[in-house]
């Protein structure tokens, strides 16, 4: 059953997944300020050349309560999507869908909150792989619309589930109960919907 687990993932989603774990455990799951800092969305210092900031927001994990579930939850649908998507087109296929979408996402979530608010906070700190399991979700779910033969499952169920949890933290968040990334799912969903449209249309990808 492990063996059969494991088949499931090819080398880079199993490097996403190690990476994840990794910046979690030494950013003590974002309580660690200084060492989590490294690796926030920061517009300012992007734009003075720490270009990987538009990325490694997606690696960072937070706790809930005192449980890993942030963690555990984006890992276990990264695994399955992420891994389906690479033993079909290959390791840098979903690299190359992952960076796409993740620079998306976290740029949507800073400028919703610069947007909102007239500025961000020097102390905002978002992060997750949320947004980019969400575009491999609507990549998925449209390539499967638009072209019949794509090889890659999707229980039909699983795409109700997502859009109801993705309604669920709009709710949460209106409450002021809870901070989710509502901006990065949403727009990580549609990136990756739009990829998915684009390349079953060109058929070259």
């Amino acid at each position: 059953m492990l063996e059969d687990f494991m088949k499931r993932a090819g080398w880079m989603t199993k490097l996403l997944v190690g990476i994840s774990v990794l910046v979690s455990i030494i950013t003590l799951s974002g309580t660690s300020r200084e060492i989590t800092s490294l690796f926030t969305f920061n517009w300012e210092l992007i734009q003075q050349g720490q270009l990987h900031r538009l990325v490694t927001p997606i690696f960072l994990h937070f706790m809930i309560g005192s449980l890993p579930i942030h963690l555990i939850f984006n890992m276990m649908w990264l695994w399955d999507l992420g891994g389906s998507i690479e033993k079909d087109r290959g390791p840098w296929y979903l690299l190359t869908l992952v960076l796409i979408i993740g620079i998306a996402s976290n740029m949507a979530q800073y400028f919703t909150e610069y947007w909102m608010e007239g500025y961000v906070s020097s102390r905002y700190i978002f992060g997750g792989m949320s947004g980019v399991v969400y575009g491999l979700l609507g990549f998925i779910f449209m390539r499967r619309k638009f072209d019949p033969f794509y090889r890659v499952p999707l229980h039909p169920g699983i795409m109700q589930f997502m859009l109801i949890w993705l309604v669920l933290g709009f709710v949460l968040n209106s409450t002021g109960m809870v901070g989710i990334a509502n901006a990065a799912h949403l727009i990580g969903l549609v990136a990756g919907g739009a990829l998915g449209v684009i390349t079953a249309k060109t058929k070259a990808f």
